[in-house]
């Protein structure tokens, strides 16, 4: 994967992209660990807030002062001061002390300190033909707000930017938080992206590829913002909370009105030279036909399978099939026998332990039964094609799970900040 350069994120900063030069899926386990690592750093006292922080972060009962001081093996002086500079930026703050027995001590108690979540934001964004999606999330990656817009088809790039930025802004009013608390943010979309900051080629979204994302957003935001494939976003997603977590050689394909594939190998984002990797949807078979098509089936060819549109247009076959109804369920299982079909020369090429499917269009809870046809057609004619076939597997985010691989990848520059040198996130 090329990795993202550039600026590193602060607050009140006008950068466009931050550097993720190791894998944002990567996140920030081992905390105390990592602790360590940052101790040759030029400014030691920034560095020794780095020390102190991962120790707060890296225990469940909030510790005492004399509790970093072990940990970090620093000082007294110098902990007391560097819990200040913390307390100052708003990244710590007082627990409530208690006994262990849960009963107040007698006397004054000992200070307890904790990490403060909301001391900072990051904002993930999911673009789609026919909505807006944002979710704006605390620094442990929880969210506090998330907002949908549904959007016209064939809006100009310009007025989709224009209802991203109304959304964003929604959220963020939604639970009161000011663009000087936005850390990081990043933008889902199909296409082709490049460098993570701008789309190459989009073949579903009018002139959507002649708007510039990030300094768009970022205008907004005063935050570094990236934009990624809404399939590599997907898979990030899936591999953070979803059924992905605990493999490091996945797929995650996108099925619904175009096809795309976020590839994890290595428990890392591949990407490509050009930021085309996993675009199989632009696969074109010997006969003539996509492999989207060949995929999915091609609008009144003599053989089976249905199309993406007639999902949206006409949900007759997937109601059906929820339903029970024979000719439904033969229509979906031709696109798992033939995804599995298109996929395969993929397959045996990077050869991953799970592939992931996740689509919009069986979005309702009672539906999950007609997508199921899909999935276990897959799996079954995974045999006779591949070796050594993956597991397959349902997507656990649904429809979230862009948004979701959008806030990890957001946070993924929030958390190297925080590992090297918090307390300068908000500014120098």
């Amino acid at each position: 994967m090329a990795s993202p350069t550039g600026p590193t994120p602060s607050g009140g900063g006008s950068a466009m992209v931050w550097p993720l030069g190791n894998n944002p899926a990567d996140g920030c386990s081992g905390l105390a660990a990592s602790a360590a690592a940052v101790v040759g750093v030029a400014d030691l006292r920034t560095a020794n807030a780095a020390a102190v922080l991962a120790a707060v972060r890296a225990v469940t009962r909030p510790p005492r002062l004399a509790n970093l001081v072990e940990t970090t093996r620093l000082s007294r002086p110098t902990v007391e001061v560097i819990v200040e500079d913390l307390l100052r930026c708003g990244l710590i703050e007082d627990a409530p002390a208690t006994s262990s027995r849960g009963v107040r001590s007698p006397g004054r108690p000992a200070r307890r300190f904790r990490f403060r979540p909301r001391a900072g934001f990051v904002v993930g964004v999911d673009i789609r033909a026919y909505s807006v999606g944002v979710c704006l999330a605390d620094l442990d990656g929880e969210p506090v707000a998330v907002r949908h817009r549904t959007v016209r088809r064939d809006l100009t790039g310009q007025a989709r930017a224009k209802a991203m930025i109304t959304v964003v802004r929604d959220a963020m009013e939604q639970v009161g938080v000011t663009p000087s608390q936005i850390c990081a943010a990043t933008v889902g979309t199909p296409g082709w992206v490049e460098d993570n900051t701008r789309v190459r080629y989009v073949d579903n979204l009018k002139d959507w590829a002649e708007v510039d994302i990030a300094a768009t957003l970022s205008e907004l935001l005063g935050c570094p913002v990236a934009v990624d494939n809404d399939a590599n976003l997907a898979a990030l997603g899936e591999q953070w909370r979803g059924v992905g977590a605990t493999t490091s050689e996945m797929i995650f394909i996108l099925l619904g009105e175009r096809l795309g594939a976020g590839i994890i190998t290595g428990g890392r984002p591949l990407r490509g030279h050009h930021g085309a990797a996993g675009e199989i949807g632009f696969m074109v078979f010997p006969d003539g036909n996509p492999l989207a098509a060949r995929a999915i089936g091609v609008p009144g060819a003599q053989r089976p399978g249905i199309d993406p549109s007639s999902i949206y247009s006409d949900a007759d076959v997937v109601h059906g099939a929820a339903d029970g109804d024979p000719g439904a369920i033969s229509a979906l299982e031709s696109v798992g026998r033939r995804l599995a079909e298109a996929m395969a020369p993929v397959l045996l090429t990077l050869d991953p332990a799970l592939v992931v499917l996740g689509t919009s269009l069986f979005a309702r809870p009672h539906l999950a039964i007609a997508f199921d046809h899909v999935l276990k057609a897959a799996e079954r004619h995974s045999p006779r094609l591949l070796v050594d076939p993956p597991e397959w597997r349902m997507s656990a985010l649904g429809d979230d799970a862009i948004l979701t691989g959008a806030v990890r990848f957001a946070l993924s520059a929030v958390e190297r900040i925080l590992l090297t040198r918090p307390t300068t996130l908000f500014g120098p």
